[in-house]
């Protein structure tokens, strides 16, 4: 199974869109269309955040050999836990929480 057909399978999995999916891994919609066409070939850093978005391996993303759909078994949108889980913090942790995103969003600003 090719990569564009596994990001597929997980957009659908995950009952997205591809507007929604590709938003929540960072591209474009179009981009998101080129890539499950297989026309765009995905880099190293989109794999990743894919692997980590969606709880899925990368060497199975990568890995046109390897059919085993038992690799969507966890597959969850990450940012659909996080919220879940953020909304369980009382305010003086979900405050933690905030300060650490911007302080990430600063660091990664800077390394642009």
């Amino acid at each position: 199974m090719t990569f564009a057909n596994k990001l597929k399978l997980i957009r659908k999995t995950n009952n997205l869109t591809q507007s929604e999916f590709a938003e929540s891994i960072g591209i474009s919609r179009g981009n998101l269309s080129g890539l499950e066409l297989g026309k765009v070939s995905p880099t190293p850093l989109l794999i990743n955040c894919v692997s980590l978005m969606y709880n899925v391996d990368k060497n199975w993303l990568i890995d046109e050999n390897n059919n085993d759909l038992s690799a969507l078994n966890g597959s969850i949108n990450m940012a659909t836990l996080i919220g879940e889980k953020y909304g369980q913090l009382d305010d003086k942790y979900k405050k933690f929480v905030e300060n650490q995103i911007l302080q990430l969003l600063e660091m990664q600003k800077s390394n642009s």
